[in-house]
């Protein structure tokens, strides 16, 4: 028990014994004017404040119990309180001041009696938020593939090839061989009846150098009535 508990306790006991002493003079008065003996005057005020102080100390024990408190508790305490008060407000004056004062010792014994039978409720803290954590998923391994064997590659040598240059060779000129007018000749004699587009092409010519150097339709006529009149 730490310093600060013992001090507050024997504070409190102070204040039950003080209160109390009060409180056992007020009814010990009252005893006595109502003609009780002196040894009963003396012992009943233990009484009554005692019965405060065992009804307390059932109830609490009833709690530590898990039980309700039982009813014959909380009547010896709700009796002893209202007779200590008529006993001490009876024994003041017949005044408002003289009777608060005399109820003051029973209630301060009162609440000295539960400070020093009851404790505090223990402070539970706030439960925290249950967590869900995922239960792990089981992950069946892939099948690892078979290595495969991989037969080594023989080397080819390969040989160069050798281009040979490639000579090129300059088509033959299909231009016939002379003069324009020996071409257009030729090509005319070849083809007595073609046209002049047609001699043009075979002689490589054009169709003016044509004109120009071939025979006329009567000189090409004339060896042909030559023939026939012979």
């Amino acid at each position: 028990m730490n310093p600060t508990a013992i001090t507050s306790r024997l504070t409190t006991g102070l204040v039950a014994l003080v209160a109390g002493y009060a409180s056992f003079s007020h009814i010990f008065a009252v005893a006595r004017s109502a003609g009780e003996h002196v040894s009963v005057a003396a012992v009943l005020p233990l009484s009554i404040d005692g019965l405060i102080l065992v009804g307390t100390l059932a109830m609490l024990d009833d709690k530590r119990s898990n039980r309700k408190p039982r009813l014959s508790a909380r009547l010896a305490v709700a009796f002893g309180i209202i007779a200590t008060l008529a006993a001490n407000i009876a024994s003041a004056q017949p005044t408002w001041t003289a009777r608060a004062v005399a109820a003051v010792p029973p209630v301060a014994f009162l609440l000295a009696v539960e400070v020093l039978s009851r404790r505090g409720k223990v402070i539970h803290p706030e439960p925290a938020e249950p967590v869900t954590i995922a239960e792990p998923v089981a992950v069946e391994p892939e099948p690892v593939a078979e290595p495969v064997a991989v037969e080594p590659v023989e080397s080819v040598k390969v040989e160069p090839v050798k281009v040979e240059p490639v000579e090129r060779t300059r088509k033959p000129s299909t231009k016939p061989a002379g003069t324009s007018a020996d071409r257009v000749m030729s090509a005319h004699l070849a083809e007595p009846e073609a046209t002049h587009p047609r001699i043009a092409q075979l002689a490589g010519v054009s169709v003016a150098t044509v004109k120009r150097y071939r025979p006329s339709r009567s000189a090409r006529r004339t060896p042909e009535l030559a023939g026939v009149t012979a």
